[in-house]
């Protein structure tokens, strides 16, 4: 491309192509051990079980508190959620009210 008599490269980057992770949620089990992830994550998740679940992800960035979370997912259905979050360790958990207590949390490192 040339622009005011100054030749100029454009230089595409492609966006990293995200970490594909499958969560199967049950009674009382995330199948989400506490783990480490590099980059975007491309959260495959499923109701395994035959109570209502969902996937939530919360913590800290900066000093802005979050949470990002799917729908509660009835028994069977699926859905994705796409991340990409700085380093730091994040709590993921089901948000269902008295799942969390059941054991339904891990934690979540981002590298």
């Amino acid at each position: 491309m040339l622009v005011a008599g100054v030749q100029v490269h454009a230089q595409q980057t492609t966006p990293a192509k995200p970490q594909v992770i499958q969560v199967k949620l049950n009674e009382w089990t995330m199948g989400l051990e506490t783990m480490k992830v590099k980059g975007p994550v491309q959260f495959e998740v499923i109701n395994a079980g035959k109570y209502p679940h969902a996937l939530a992800i919360e913590g800290k960035i900066g000093d802005k508190d979050f949470e990002i979370s799917t729908g509660w997912l009835k028994a069977g259905e699926k859905t994705t959620l796409m991340v990409n979050l700085p380093s730091g360790t994040y709590n993921s958990y089901c948000p269902v009210p008295g799942h969390e207590e059941k054991g339904m949390k891990s934690a979540l490192t981002f590298e």
